[in-house]
């Protein structure tokens, strides 16, 4: 590590010493004047090229007299003429039509919205390969994340916004849902290295505007897929490499626009992992694809991705007392393992009738399906003191395999004329689950099938109107409605006698919802500007909390008879501040978000590490967020993003123990990130060292001590290299401390002695991956 250290410092060296002629600027939005991060700029003389940072400035070889071309996804492209060393270049929203999908869901620079978006050229800079929510967690405040397997590239893993968890996140792909509508979560190992085929990220914290599928309760995260008319034709290569024999390939292939206005886009990844953790390896693979018909005033494009993985699977925490001396240890064996495949296919038609009046609809069909083998030992949940322990050994091996399909439609209606912004939708979905289990090897005749079908029907608008020249009002209201219905397996409860599946359901369980959004943007001048909003948002049960498990046997339907689950609803206060100026951008929000009825894990585990979760009658959030880029000298920047929090809950009887003012589990204090980046001043060479901090947060509601995810600092490094615009080498060296550290825990027994103690997912210690990208 020393040797690395020393040759990539004589590399920074030998740039700095090369002279450059050096025109610099800042790239900001013509209405909001907000930085335009991610914006590119490219040399057309000399093909050099900069990518705009944090704080809206960049710095590229040019002579007075050439010509800069200037890109940034959602504005029009711009040609610009050297006319001095200090450039200020503002750019207008362009709307066009490819952006209007995602524009529906998407926070615009000026709304009052607590968000990060990164682009396209800030997560080719940062991705190797990871799950989406790994990567996110680097870039934007409040965000912690967790792995099943020890590895960020392949197997599980999962994200806590606020504190809160991935199920109550809403996620997007070009307005189109991806989480799974009855359980609410999304599985990014089913569609490994998706990332790749992103144009952009945007995270919204707190209830953000109106968006489609899972309520945006705790956030929203809205991905792009790649904009075929915003680039040129080219073929791509990525190859990857890194720790725990994991290797990755990317094939991708862009037409750009050609005489007939039509264009493509496919990529297609391969992905080996023998992860961190003993029996997580991954085999992975899939392929994604946009593109159709780019016209003036009309857009006709298909996008749809397929993806596989096979995994060994580590769900369970595993006792401190053992990863003491075995890190590696997996409570799972190795005939744990699952199979599965996710795909979707959209339809898009967009219609421009005029500058200001524009339509967009999309349809769309989503799916998942494969099989989770449960080997010897089998996990279950037993009560221990209070606790729950995973541990009880059977000895047979049972597979359950399920299915989902899932059909929608999304409307959007689009208004833009001088001071007045306004957008209405209307999206419909019906989704269907069907769950089986049997005994290995006779997966065709199985002992238990259910089905589960949600219908949902929604509106939504959403305006904004410029009061003066500095104060504008947004407004944003949705209205839920859904019908869940429960197809039981009376065979299985009553007795062969009676027929599988095809008797009539039990009652539905029926929610309506009125979300409502107001906020206030005001214009402070010099840079500068404020927001003020509050939103109210509610959501429904998942499945699993309306059964009280997995499966619908007698005691689920008792369960779902008495009602016992009550929909939850949150109040959220946001106030915050955006600060750009010449040599800083800066992001700082407060926010208040009261729940009543929130739905949280207890702590306790039903089976395949999913917690029991409860309603809470009184609870809230609290907290400071900001996420900032600091130019100290044109080379050296400081960046960062910090969250303080409080949480806590009023009263929670915990089955005859009571508690009150106690903290959310799961919920640390304090999370942090700052590092110092250099780069040469052609920007074809930079690096970065990184200190990543979390406090302590509790695993169950006592609050006791002895039970909590222990704090812990760790120390990312980061080295990327791109001489031209047709190669690319990144290495990223995580926890280079090798520090023992964990993000997610549970209270454990597993030798079933009634001792209890921590158990943790074991984050991985010293490790790297490198990335290659050849374009052609």
């Amino acid at each position: 590590m020393k040797k690395l250290f020393v040759a990539v410092m004589a590399t920074m060296m030998l740039f700095v010493s090369q002279g450059q002629q050096l025109v610099r600027g800042v790239v900001v939005d013509e209405i909001s004047k907000e930085p335009l991060a991610g914006a590119t700029i490219q040399n057309t003389d000399t093909g050099n090229g900069a990518v705009v940072d944090r704080s809206g400035r960049f710095s590229v070889p040019a002579e007075l007299g050439a010509t800069l071309e200037v890109r940034f996804v959602g504005y029009n492209k711009q040609m610009v003429q050297v006319d001095s060393d200090l450039m200020y270049i503002s750019m207008k929203p362009n709307y066009e039509l490819e952006q209007l999908v995602i524009k529906g869901v998407r926070a615009k620079a000026d709304d009052p919205v607590a968000k990060t978006t990164v682009s396209k050229e800030f997560i080719k800079k940062e991705y190797v390969g990871e799950h989406p929510i790994f990567l996110i967690e680097r870039l934007s405040p409040s965000i912690f994340s967790y792995s099943e397997s020890g590895s960020t590239v392949a197997n599980y893993g999962q994200i806590r916004l606020r504190g809160i968890g991935q199920e109550r996140i809403n996620f997007t792909l070009n307005g189109v849902p991806l989480n799974d509508m009855i359980d609410h979560g999304v599985f990014f190992s089913n569609f490994t290295d998706i990332t790749s085929s992103f144009e952009s990220i945007q995270v919204q914290r707190g209830i953000g505007t109106s968006s489609t599928g899972a309520a945006s309760y705790a956030g929203s995260i809205n991905m792009e897929s790649f904009n075929v008319s915003n680039s040129e034709a080219f073929s791509q290569v990525q190859l990857g490499a890194g720790s725990f024999n994991t290797y990755r390939t990317n094939f991708a292939v862009n037409t750009g626009i050609n005489e007939n206005n039509m264009g493509f886009y496919s990529s297609f990844s391969r992905l080996w992992s023998d992860g961190y953790k003993d029996n997580t390896f991954s085999d992975a693979s899939s392929f994604f694809m946009t593109g159709g018909y780019y016209g003036d005033k009309n857009l006709v494009r298909i996008t749809a991705f397929n993806g596989r993985s096979e995994n060994g699977l580590g769900y369970y925490t595993v006792d401190k007392s053992i990863l003491d001396n075995d890190p590696t240890f997996n409570n799972l064996s190795e005939n744990d393992r699952d199979d599965f495949s996710q795909y979707m296919v959209q339809l898009q038609y967009t219609r421009k009738f005029s500058d200001k009046l524009s339509l967009s609809n999309t349809a769309y069909y989503g799916g998942a399906g494969g099989d989770f083998a449960e080997g010897t030992p089998d996990v279950d949940s037993i009560y221990v003191e209070n606790y729950f322990s995973p541990y009880q050994t059977t000895f047979f091996s049972i597979n359950y395999p399920l299915k989902n399909d899932h059909y929608g439609l999304i409307s959007n209606l689009f208004y833009q004329g001088g001071k007045f912004e306004f957008s209405a939708g209307i999206h419909g979905y019906i989704f269907n689950r069907e769950n089986r289990e049997a005994l290995q090897p006779d997966n065709s005749n199985p002992y238990y099938e259910d089905q589960t079908t949600k219908r949902e029907l929604a509106l939504f608008a959403k305006g904004a109107y410029g009061l003066s020249e500095k104060l504008s009002v947004f407004g944003d209201i949705q209205l839920r409605s859904m019908k869940i219905e429960f197809f039981p397996d009376y065979s299985f409860i009553f007795g062969d006698d009676l027929n599988r599946i095809d008797l009539a359901p039990i009652d539905p369980s029926s929610f309506t919802f009125l979300n409502p959004r107001v906020g206030f943007k005001y214009d402070v001048g010099y840079g500068t500007s404020a927001f003020l909003s509050y939103g109210r948002s509610g959501r429904e049960p998942t499945r699993v909390d309306l059964i009280g498990g997995f499966q619908l046997n007698g005691n689920s339907l008792d369960v779902l008879n008495t009602n016992s689950f009550d929909p939850e609803f949150v109040n959220d206060l946001e106030a915050g501040i955006n600060i750009s100026k010449p040599r800083i951008a800066l992001g700082a929000n407060i926010f208040y978000m009261n729940f009543n009825n929130e739905i949280a894990p207890l702590g306790e585990v039903i089976a395949f590490g999913v917690q029991r979760r409860v309603n809470i009658e009184d609870s809230y959030r609290v907290g400071f967020e900001s996420d900032w880029n600091y130019l100290l000298t044109s080379n050296f920047s400081f960046s960062g993003n910090l969250t303080l929090m409080q949480s806590q809950i009023s009263k929670l009887d915990l089955g005859g123990i009571e508690v009150s003012e106690v903290e959310q589990i799961l919920t640390p204090n304090v999370i942090s990130r700052a590092g110092l980046s250099w780069s040469t001043n052609d920007n074809r060479l930079g690096a970065g060292v990184f200190v990543n901090y979390m406090s302590k947060s509790f695993m169950e509601y006592t609050n006791d001590p002895s039970l909590t995810v222990p704090s812990f600092a760790t120390v990312d490094m980061a080295l990327n290299y791109q001489p031209n615009q047709k190669f690319n080498f990144q290495l990223q060296v995580r926890n280079l401390t090798d520090a023992v550290y964990y993000t997610y825990g549970t209270p454990t027994d597993i030798d079933f002695s009634g001792t209890v103690e921590p158990g943790f997912f074991a984050q991985p210690p010293r490790n790297f991956f490198l990335t290659t990208n050849f374009r052609f």
